[in-house]
């Protein structure tokens, strides 16, 4: 091995996209009905990535949310969970460097 790395140097980080509902693909009603109602926020093609990352010493690094807006959601998310927003609505240059700077660098 030309390297000795310590596993909390080594991780693995992917993003991926989230649909804000997930309206599902099947219901369970009475053989024949002729109407199935299915209730949905009417946001079924709002999506979100979520960024979550690992260290090969198995710790979790706190998840990033990025999402296809120009100001930031009015909500409260929890504690530790990075939001960021961004004409695309997923990971580029920009967010990239904020992932590194704010959870990549500050990993014990």
């Amino acid at each position: 091995m030309e390297h000795k790395y310590r596993m909390v140097c080594i991780g693995n980080m992917d993003e991926t996209p989230v649909n804000m509902d997930m309206v599902p693909r099947s219901t369970v009603n009475k053989k024949g009905e002729k109407t199935v109602l299915v209730k949905t926020t009417g946001h079924e093609k709002t999506r979100y990535t979520v960024v979550l990352a690992a260290l090969a010493n198995g710790d979790k690094l706190p998840p990033m949310l990025i999402f296809k807006r120009k100001t930031m959601p009015k909500i409260r998310f929890p504690k530790g969970v990075l939001v960021h927003c961004n004409e695309k609505g997923w990971m580029d240059q920009e967010a990239c460097k904020l992932w590194v700077r704010r959870i990549w660098q500050r990993r014990t």
